[in-house]
């Protein structure tokens, strides 16, 4: 089995300033026998009076608008 992500947006940042609050990214799934699957899943920061971070599903039209640099992307 093999599993590789990308980050796809962030959210949080607005014009080069500010806090990261999410990450999005895809993530991929596939090995002999299985059918490739891939999904997209948010990183939250938690607000104030949470605690921990927070996953959930995201869809391709709730992506964030803000995209990782070339250079921000670990490879």
């Amino acid at each position: 089995m093999r599993i590789s992500s990308r980050p796809v947006g962030y959210g949080g940042i607005e014009q080069g300033r500010g806090r990261i609050r999410s990450i999005t990214i895809e993530t991929a799934v596939h090995g002999r026998g299985i059918t490739q699957r891939t999904g997209r899943y948010t990183l939250t920061a938690p607000t104030f009076g949470e605690h921990g971070v927070h996953w959930a599903p995201a869809s391709t039209d709730a992506t964030p608008v803000h995209r990782p640099h070339r250079l921000a992307v670990a490879q």
